[in-house]
């Protein structure tokens, strides 16, 4: 009998565990299931037929419709990934969506679900998630599409790469403090800096800590 068998799992449902895992180590939060299927040469199809067997024995945890909510519950200790350290601890940060007008930025209403992510590559402390729209941060690795992981906090030093709310428009920008004014630059050259020295309606909401790449 094999391991897989013995641990409950087929062999195909402990391939899509163990790259799940592995992955979770490597990167610090879930792949999609087109990342899985990739990795595994199988159809997306099969990836969700396995991903819902795992989830009815209870080896993993996810959010249907969103992506990178994968979370691995329990594990066969043969498949368990080589990683220094301490075992991947994940914790679930809230993705804000559309900002409504009046209503507090971490207000239930601006949210748009969740992400896992690793603990050891963010830190401790209050997080949230942006989705970026947009290519004005592309020189900076930043594409459209891509979740940038933020920490709360309402100062940051100059440059850095900042969630700010202008108005009630989130953005994101890198931070610069020169000579008294502050600017918010682009790390585009189609776009200009914005100067926000004398706005009362600009708030720092965070620092940005990680960006985790959607497919």
């Amino acid at each position: 009998m094999t391991a897989s068998r013995q641990n409950g799992l087929t062999e195909s449902q402990a391939k899509v565990l163990k790259t799940i895992s592995d992955f979770i180590a490597e990167n610090g939060y879930s792949p999609t299931a087109k990342e899985i299927s990739e990795i595994l040469h199988i159809t997306q199809t099969s990836v969700f037929e396995q991903l819902e067997r795992l989830e009815k024995k209870r080896y993993i945890t996810r959010q249907k419709g969103a992506a990178r909510t994968i979370g691995i519950l329990n594990q066969p200790e043969n498949e368990k990934p080589v990683r220094k350290g301490d075992s991947v601890k994940l914790v679930k940060v809230p993705v804000i969506g559309t900002i409504a007008a009046g209503v507090p930025i971490f207000a239930d209403e601006n949210m748009d679900g969740e992400i896992l992510v690793d603990e050891s590559n963010i830190g401790k402390g209050r997080f949230f998630a942006l989705r970026v729209r947009g290519d004005s941060m592309i020189n900076a690795g930043i594409n459209n599409g891509d979740l940038v992981i933020i920490k709360r906090q309402p100062l940051a030093e100059n440059g850095d790469i900042i969630a700010a709310l202008i108005d009630s428009d989130a953005t994101l920008k890198r931070l610069s403090l020169s000579n008294g004014e502050v600017f918010l630059l682009p790390e585009n050259e189609k776009y200009s800096p914005i100067n926000v020295t004398c706005r009362e309606d600009f708030r720092i909401l965070g620092k940005m800590v990680t960006i985790v790449t959607v497919m």
